[in-house]
C-alpha cells in the first residue's frame, strides 16, 4: 500500500521530523552542516547521493538528539517524539535531499 503524502512530504512522520529540524536553530545548523560536508566533498559533476546523508541524519536524530535529550527529560523531546510518531516511517532520504538543497542555496548565496 502506498503511503499518502502529507503537506508535500512522503508522509506525516517525514513532515513532522523536518518541521522540528527547521524550527530549531541548533538542529537546523547541525543538519545543514552535515549536508554541506556532502556538497563540498563530492566530485565536480558527480551527483550527490542522499542515501548516506539520510542515514547520517537518522542516526544523529535517533542517537544524539533524542537519546541525549531523553536523558535530560526535556519537554521538547517529548513533543518531538509525540509529533513524529514512528521514526521507522520517516523518509530520511527525502529529508537529506532537502538539506542538500539548503546547503547548496547557502553555498550560492
Amino acid at each position: 500500500m502506498k503511503e499518502e503524502e502529507f503537506n508535500g512530504w512522503t508522509n506525516r512522520e517525514t513532515w513532522a521530523t523536518m518541521l522540528h529540524i527547521d524550527n530549531d536553530q541548533g538542529l537546523l545548523e547541525t543538519a545543514i552542516g552535515y549536508a554541506k560536508e556532502q556538497v563540498e566533498n563530492h566530485e565536480e559533476g558527480e551527483e550527490i547521493n542522499p542515501y548516506y546523508l539520510g542515514e547520517l541524519i537518522r542516526e544523529w536524530i535517533e542517537d544524539e538528539v533524542l537519546i541525549y535529550e531523553n536523558i535530560q527529560t526535556t519537554h521538547a523531546t517529548y513533543l518531538m517524539l509525540t509529533d513524529i510518531g514512528s521514526l521507522y516511517r520517516v523518509n530520511w532520504r527525502e529529508i537529506a535531499d532537502t538539506l542538500i538543497s539548503y546547503a547548496k542555496e547557502g553555498a550560492n548565496a
